[in-house]
C-alpha cells in the first residue's frame, strides 16, 4: 500500500512540474516598452525606436507585443537592444508571460 501511495504521489508531482513549465513558443512581432507597448504610435514622438529606447532609459520594462498582445519579459537583458524594433522571438510562453531564448531582429 505504500509502495502504491508513493507511486502517485510521485506521478502527480512530476505532471505538475510540467504542467507549470512554460510552452516553447515561436513568435514575431516587435519590442517596446511598458508605457506605449501597443498603443499604435508612439508617446514621446518620433519613431518606435527612439521613443522605447527613451522609455526604457526611464525604467520602463521591456515588452513583446505581438498580434495586439503584450507579453511581459522575464530576462530582459536578452531583449533591450532590440527595443522598438520588429523581431522573431523563441522562448517559454507562460500566460501573459515569456521568457525569451532566441531573438533575431526582422530587417526591412
Amino acid at each position: 500500500m505504500k509502495k502504491l501511495l508513493f507511486s502517485v504521489v510521485l506521478f502527480l508531482s512530476m505532471g505538475m512540474t510540467y504542467a507549470f513549465a512554460g510552452v516553447d513558443t515561436h513568435l514575431s512581432g516587435y519590442i517596446d516598452d511598458s508605457n506605449c507597448a501597443g498603443m499604435g504610435k508612439p508617446m514621446h514622438g518620433g519613431d518606435r525606436v527612439s521613443c522605447a529606447q527613451k522609455c526604457m532609459k526611464m525604467g520602463a520594462k521591456a515588452v513583446f507585443v505581438s498580434g495586439g498582445k503584450v507579453y511581459k519579459i522575464t530576462n530582459q537583458k536578452e531583449v533591450v537592444k532590440f527595443a522598438g524594433k520588429n523581431v522573431v522571438i523563441d522562448g517559454k510562453l507562460d500566460g501573459d508571460t515569456i521568457e525569451v531564448t532566441k531573438v533575431t531582429e526582422v530587417k526591412g
